[in-house]
C-alpha cells in the first residue's frame, strides 16, 4: 500500500470512528527525546478501541520487524513486553518500543616499558555492557498520568538480582540476563497521559552459566 492510501485510510477511519484513539508516538519520542530519536521509531499508530477493550492495531508505515522487541522476566512478576503493540498485541506492559544504546570497555593490564612503544598488554579481558533503556509509558484506557505503568515498571525495578532479557539487540551481543543500577521517571511536556523512563543496566552472567563455563 502507498504512503499516500495509508494516510488516506487513517482519515477515513477517524471520520468514521470518532471514538477512534490516535496515538502519535512520533511526536512524543520528539518531545521526550528529540526529533533524530523520532525519526528512529515508528511514525504513528492508529488504535480502534472496541466495545470489550480489545485494541486493534495498524501502522503507518511500518516495516515488520521485531528488532526492535524487548521482553524482561524477573521471577514471580509478570513479564513485562516493549514493543508488542507492533503486533497487534497490548502486551504485558503498554510501552512502544525501547531507544537502547550499549557501550563496552576492555578490561586491561598494562605496564609501561622504556621502549618506542611504552605499553605491553600483559592481560587482555572484556568488561560487562553498560546498557541505557530510554521508553515511553503511556496511559492508553483513560489517556491520564500513566500511574499504573509507572507503579509496575518501579516494582521491577525494586527487584535486587538478575533480570532475564529477550530481544534482538540482547541476543547480537550474546547478552542473556542484566541487573539494574538506576531508574529516572521524567513528565513529558505537552502529554499529560506520557512519562518519560531511562534504565541504566548492566549485563551479567547468570550464575550457572559462569559455573559451567568459568573460561568464558
Amino acid at each position: 500500500m502507498a504512503v499516500t492510501d495509508a494516510y488516506g485510510k487513517v482519515f477515513n477511519d477517524v471520520t468514521a470512528f470518532p471514538k477512534n484513539i490516535t496515538i502519535d508516538l512520533a511526536a512524543r519520542y520528539a518531545a521526550a527525546f528529540g526529533m533524530m530519536a523520532a525519526g528512529k521509531a515508528i511514525e504513528k499508530v492508529f488504535i480502534d478501541k472496541v466495545e470489550n477493550k480489545d485494541y486493534a492495531f495498524q501502522t503507518f508505515p511500518l516495516q515488520e520487524s521485531n528488532v526492535e522487541y524487548v521482553k524482561m522476566v524477573i521471577p514471580n512478576l509478570d513479564p513485562l513486553e516493549f514493543s508488542a503493540i507492533l503486533h497487534g498485541d497490548k502486551g504485558s506492559l503498554f510501552a512502544p518500543p525501547m531507544l537502547m544504546s550499549f557501550s563496552q570497555e576492555k578490561s586491561l593490564i598494562e605496564t609501561e616499558v622504556n621502549d618506542d612503544d611504552p605499553i605491553v598488554i600483559e592481560r587482555w579481558g572484556t568488561k560487562p555492557w553498560d546498557i541505557t533503556l530510554n521508553g515511553l509509558l503511556i496511559d492508553l484506557d483513560n489517556r491520564i498520568y500513566p500511574s499504573d505503568e509507572i507503579r509496575r515498571l518501579n516494582q521491577n525495578w525494586r527487584y535486587n538480582g538478575v533480570v532475564k532479557v529477550i530481544g534482538t539487540q540482547f541476543e547480537e551481543r550474546d547478552i542473556d540476563s542484566l541487573f539494574f543500577r538506576s531508574i529516572n521517571f521524567t513528565s513529558v511536556e505537552g502529554y499529560q497521559d506520557t512519562v518519560q523512563f531511562s534504565i541504566n543496566a548492566s549485563s551479567i552472567k547468570a550464575v550457572n552459566f559462569t559455573l559451567l563455563k568459568p573460561n568464558r
